[in-house]
């Protein structure tokens, strides 16, 4: 989580949202979010339009017989290209673009309502004159046009108008005023109302974006405790938590499975003598080259290389029989001798390890993991009582001398 991205989102909660523009990344988030949100919306007023549109024609051939035809032919006209643009703006394509679409659909509607209202008979014309105020009201607040957008299109609705009363109708400068005034009265409301709601839209996004952050937060800050209480500060490997935790469900998988679970228990040599000797911080690297020694050794699904306490250490091993285990326990003994950390008071002259290996079938008759924790520490310690720097697996007799 960046804190500068939150301290800007809450810099912009603090202006209260009059201001309708985020940043430029953060704008171009805010509408590609608007734009996949209201998509259905755009689409569904356009459609309200055009069936207000076609839908009084049920009644042309009654009302007016006489220019029926020449009505019909105006709703063609106007309602046509409209379709058009929104089986374009059903395309993912176009879904960005729904805005301008919107805007520019708005004065074709009222370029209809216009010529509709010049062509019907009276009193039907006023019905048609008056239905531009419920075209700003769909574009400007059903349709969650942008306030911008908004209006930009209610700029060309206004000159449509005019240039369609004025121009081409020449209807009275009474008639100019009216349709001028409830243009005016309802434009200014309708924005209004587009106004207001993008401010809130904004204010609700920043409100998102702030909370999704915090979540984050504290997800991270969940992970990063549930971290601390697994690993071992010092040596960055699974703690005794971790262990008694990990032992437990793989005994269970083991018990289910039918399979051998093999534990190796490791016990860095005279390393009371080492601190001693060489100081706590030298101890310290001591035990954490040992960890990362031990944790190369714990890469399958299950494994799991832990400090289990002081210098000692455990490696599980799923589906291990005891001679596996027992590779592996060589393996890790030879790398820990590879690390080469002078030990003076050692009679290898080098840091050294004494591992005690067990396996187990789980059944019922075990005493759960503590069962194989026991067998292992035998097993150690039988490796230390006969000289250290060895293998001992459980059940098998330790060799008289240690490996060199």
């Amino acid at each position: 989580m960046d804190p500068t991205d939150l301290n800007t989102l809450r810099q912009l909660m603090d202006n209260r949202g009059w201001r309708l523009q985020f940043p430029q990344a953060l704008e171009a988030e805010f509408q590609a979010d608007y734009a996949l949100r209201y998509h259905r919306h755009m689409i569904l007023s356009g459609l309200l339009g055009v069936l207000a549109i076609l839908g009084p024609g049920a009644v042309d051939y009654f009302w007016m017989p006489e220019v029926a035809d020449q009505l019909w032919a105006i709703r063609a006209w106007t309602t046509g290209p409209i379709l058009l643009l929104l089986m374009f703006s059903r395309t993912s394509i176009a879904t960005r673009f729904m805005q301008p679409i919107i805007a520019v659909c708005a004065p074709v509607f009222v370029a209809g309502l216009v010529a509709l209202s010049l062509t019907a008979l009276e009193p039907v014309n006023h019905y048609y004159s008056a239905n531009i105020t419920m075209v700003m009201l769909v574009v400007f607040v059903l349709s969650r046009l942008q306030f911008m957008w908004g209006i930009l299109s209610a700029a060309i609705m206004f000159i449509v108008m005019n240039t369609g009363f004025g121009v081409i109708g020449q209807q009275s400068q009474q008639m100019m005023i009216i349709h001028n005034a409830v243009f005016f009265i309802s434009a200014v409301f309708s924005l209004l109302g587009c106004f207001l709601f993008e401010r809130s839209l904004r204010q609700n996004y920043l409100q998102s974006r702030m909370l999704s952050f915090e979540k984050m937060g504290l997800e991270e800050s969940n992970l990063r405790l549930q971290y601390l209480t697994a690993i071992d500060g010092l040596t960055q490997i699974a703690n005794r938590r971790s262990l008694d935790m990990s032992l437990s469900t793989e005994w269970q998988r083991a018990l289910r499975k039918r399979e051998p679970l093999g534990l190796v228990m490791i016990d860095v040599d005279h390393f009371k003598l080492f601190n001693d000797t060489y100081g706590h911080q030298a101890g310290d690297e001591c035990l954490r080259g040992v960890a990362s020694a031990l944790k190369d050794f714990a890469r399958r699904p299950g494994d799991l290389a832990a400090r289990y306490g002081g210098e000692e250490f455990v490696l599980v091993l799923t589906n291990a029989t005891a001679q596996q285990a027992r590779v592996v326990a060589e393996r890790v003994r030879d790398k820990i001798v590879e690390l080469a950390i002078p030990h003076q008071r050692s009679s290898h002259g080098n840091v050294t390890a004494s591992f005690g290996v067990a396996s187990i079938t789980p059944s019922n008759r075990h005493n759960g993991p503590e069962a194989l924790l026991l067998a292992a520490d035998q097993a150690l310690y039988r490796a230390k009582e006969s000289g250290r720097n060895r293998v001992s697996v459980d059940g098998e007799p330790v060799p008289g001398q240690a490996v060199a």
